[in-house]
């Protein structure tokens, strides 16, 4: 493993763009090896990553960040530091403007022809389709009228086709339906945000997180040059999750397969997450969403003798690929904030508790925000995460009562 000492002044640092728990573990993975860290986001009060002692520099701006990062490079000389985009949002804007940040910066994000197959879920499901990938039914109706199909088989799901135009807005994910009357409703909730053809109609495959699984990989020119397939066995909420609490390392062949092929099929680069639920009305592995961006669990990679930040700067700024076993390690990782709660809710919380300490002792386990070595940002998130809990609700309870 590369330490500090195989650095020289001027090493390439990284910008990461989005301050939360996904650009701490970005920023820990590259800082603890002595590779400068800036963090680039929209207001301090939610960036626990500016709380990081590996943080070199926060920039709090509103402007676009395109515009930021360009103003930021000629001023500061940047040229060849490392972009890492830490949400969706960002990976838009720096897709977006590729051929002009890459005058200054080495970037992780493809072009937008690239990366809108996993931005768009309606683009997802159709390269799928045409990679034999198998898909959940899904359609889009442009008017109240056109809900009114035959044969609807509740439950249903509601979902934006662009989840970063509608998520920041409603603090929620999707919208589980069960009635044509609740779909009328919801449909119309969510036409307050996005224009009705980027609302996603899907069936709803039965299961909760246990179900989902996940393809992890760094890719160098569309080929996957190391990977590792995951399983979430906890969420939260826990009934219909906004994302993982607890994740843990898997096999599974036909995940593994699926995940590869639709990489390579749109000619990926950079470190991604493709996520499939598993069916269990027909046996299948249905692709639910695409990350082409440092995922929600990333640093379990690192658990796993596999750190994706890590290997794809050294991939970046041209340096001799750093070794990744074709699989990773047995490893875990833990969302301190929700998984507890994620216990607390579960209908059998013996039988989750039970699965946590035995992971505890047979596999590496990381944790989200907390570590030892850099403290600060997890007692900041604990504090926020307090402060911001009426608003979230607040948010989320309007969509919540659609459902009833």
């Amino acid at each position: 493993m590369t330490t500090t000492g195989h650095l020289h002044h001027n090493t390439p640092g990284a910008i990461v763009l989005g301050g939360n728990f996904v650009g701490l573990g970005i920023a820990r993975s590259l800082g603890a090896r002595g590779i400068p860290v800036w963090v680039l986001d929209t207001q301090r009060s939610t960036s626990i990553t500016h709380f990081s002692r590996y943080t070199k520099r926060s920039i709090i701006s509103r402007e676009a960040a395109a515009e930021v990062l360009l103003a930021e490079g000629r001023k500061h000389n940047l040229k060849g530091w490392v972009v890492f985009p830490a949400n969706d949002e960002y990976v838009e804007s720096v897709s977006t403007h590729h051929e002009s940040l890459s005058s200054i910066y080495r970037l992780i994000t493809p072009p937008l022809e690239v990366t809108r197959f996993a931005l768009d879920k309606r683009l997802t499901y159709g390269k799928a389709k045409e990679l034999g990938i198998d898909a959940p039914w899904t359609m889009v109706s442009a008017t109240e009228e056109g809900l009114e199909v035959n044969g609807l088989r509740f439950p249903l799901i509601l979902k934006p086709a662009v989840n970063h135009h509608f998520f920041p807005h409603t603090n929620i994910k999707a919208l589980p339906v069960s009635s044509l009357d609740e779909l009328k409703r919801g449909h119309a909730q969510m036409r307050k945000y996005i224009p009705p053809e980027e609302i996603l109609i899907q069936e709803r495959i039965p299961g909760a997180g246990e179900n989902q699984f996940s393809f992890c990989a760094l890719c160098n020119h569309g080929q996957v040059q190391a990977s590792l397939a995951a399983r979430r066995r906890r969420q939260y909420p826990v009934e219909f999750g906004n994302a993982s609490s607890f994740v843990e390392t898997t096999h599974q062949p036909q995940v593994e397969e699926n995940g590869r092929r639709f990489l390579e099929g749109i000619g990926f680069d950079g470190m991604a997450e493709v996520e499939f639920k598993f069916d269990p009305r027909d046996g299948r592995y249905k692709i639910l969403d695409v990350n082409p961006r440092p995922w929600g669990w990333h640093t379990l990679g690192k658990a796993a003798g596999i750190d994706f930040p890590y290997l794809l700067w050294r991939q970046k700024t041209g340096l001799t690929p750093h070794h990744a076993p074709e699989r990773g390690e047995r490893a875990a990782w833990l969302r301190e904030m929700t998984d507890f709660i994620a216990i607390a809710k579960s209908r059998d919380r013996k039988t989750e508790i039970q699965r946590l300490l035995k992971a505890i002792r047979t596999r590496n386990i990381t944790l989200a925000t907390f570590d030892l070595r850099d403290p600060v940002p997890f007692f900041a998130e604990f504090a926020l995460w307090a402060l911001s809990g009426l608003a979230r609700q607040k948010k989320a309870s309007e969509f919540s009562s659609v459902s009833r």
